[in-house]
């Protein structure tokens, strides 16, 4: 099917340039999770320490991954004083961690790429949200404040329903970049990401049921 152009939607050159300087825009969707990517994603826009080709649909998963983890941080970081169960405390610590460790392997690849990282890894989190609309699941700021305002039962089954509609949008990302990247070593990474969280989320689920 032909599509028609857009002169609100981005060119070729100018989503390279928005990968290169980590800039995301509200057109965000031109990153390539709306399906703006042409056919010009399938050539290489940078090459990781191996030699091996980084097409756009890697570089813009590692920079809407990068996000999307310190989001499910965020939200991580709200249970050990707001449960009453040291399970739950647990994988929201464990949780934390691999996220970090994720994050610098991220930036560790960007940065191999030559694509400085800073700037997407570092910016402030509200304004992202206010800017950027294509990471599926992250969390809102009233969604944030309403869960803060919980604690005890509440708290844990409306956080367990949060936390897996957050795991379910980075396996979203994840499955996307399986049918559009090249880079195995970035692929390797959404491999590793689909596993955990679904183990997560049918961990959390399993802790849903038996405390509803």
């Amino acid at each position: 099917m032909t599509r028609t152009a857009d002169s609100n939607e981005p060119d070729d050159q100018s989503r390279r340039t928005l990968l290169k300087t980590g800039a995301l825009a509200s057109s965000g969707l031109a990153l390539g999770l709306g399906g703006a990517v042409s056919g010009a994603a399938d050539e290489p826009v940078a090459h990781d320490e191996d030699g091996n080709p980084l097409n756009l649909a890697d570089v813009t998963f590692l920079q809407l991954m990068a996000y999307h983890h310190r989001g499910g941080i965020e939200l991580a970081e709200l249970v050990p004083e707001r449960t009453d169960h040291d399970q739950l405390r647990e994988m929201a610590r464990m949780a934390i961690e691999m996220q970090t460790q994720e994050i610098e392997e991220i930036e560790g690849i960007l940065a191999d790429a030559g694509i400085e990282p800073g700037r997407v890894l570092r910016a402030d989190l509200d304004d992202v949200r206010g800017f950027v609309t294509a990471i599926p699941g992250q969390p809102e700021v009233n969604e944030l404040a309403y869960l803060e305002s919980l604690e005890g039962r509440q708290f844990d089954l409306r956080f367990i329903e949060r936390f897996t509609y957050h795991h379910s949008g980075a396996i979203q990302l994840s499955q996307r970049l399986l049918r559009e990247g090249q880079s195995p070593v970035v692929a390797e990474l959404a491999e590793g990401i689909i596993e955990m969280q679904l183990e997560e989320i049918v961990q959390l689920y399993g802790w849903y049921l038996e405390w509803v």
